[in-house]
């Protein structure tokens, strides 16, 4: 049996047309599993960045209200401790201008109310607003003492020289809370404007 060439050259173009053939089926074959996969692995992505995306949704939105919860508690503090301050500082320049028995109290009362309302909402104060509060509340206790002592010494009639030495630091502890206060004014209205 003899096998020309033109036979040979036919059956090797068969093979290579048929391996060409299969080659093309097979890497057909290849891209489809190759793509159905990254499809499949590219929705199981963006299925479980989702579900992430929706439970930072939900965080911010927890966060969101208690910021806002926070912000309208801190207002509501904020306008009712300006209040009271200037309360105190009325209470202040009232004794200040008139130290007697009946301011003395009324100044006491006011600051005491001050005090405690500072300190137990410290939490919601901001920091700086805090030191500075018990910094007026330190000297406006300086100051009622050394009311208490004039009044004494006027109602004891000491010297005209120790008078006026309790009446120069009374001045300067009453110049300082008011000098303060003014200070927060502004502060404070940043505060509540949600701008500090």
């Amino acid at each position: 049996m003899t096998i020309d060439t033109w036979t040979i050259v036919k059956i090797i173009g068969g093979i290579i047309g048929t391996i060409s053939i299969s080659g093309a089926v097979i890497w057909w074959f290849v891209q489809l599993a190759a793509n159905t996969l990254a499809d499949s692995y590219k929705k199981k992505i963006e299925h479980d960045f989702e579900k992430k995306i929706e439970a930072y949704k939900s965080q911010l939105e927890i966060l969101k209200a208690t910021s806002l919860k926070y912000n309208d508690r801190q207002f509501e503090l904020y306008i009712d401790l300006w209040k009271n301050l200037q309360d105190l500082k009325f209470a202040c320049i009232d004794l200040w201008n008139h130290a007697n028995s009946t301011n003395l109290r009324k100044f006491e009362a006011a600051l005491m109310k001050t005090h405690r309302q500072v300190e137990t909402t410290s939490i919601l104060l901001e920091e700086n607003h805090y030191k500075e509060l018990i910094e007026i509340i330190d000297n406006l206790q300086e100051f009622d003492t050394g009311k208490e002592k004039l009044i004494a010494a006027r109602r004891l009639e000491i010297d005209e020289c120790t008078i006026q030495q309790i009446i120069e630091f009374n001045r300067i502890k009453k110049d300082r809370c008011l000098q303060i206060i003014e200070a927060m004014k502004s502060d404070i209205k940043w505060t509540i404007k949600g701008q500090n």
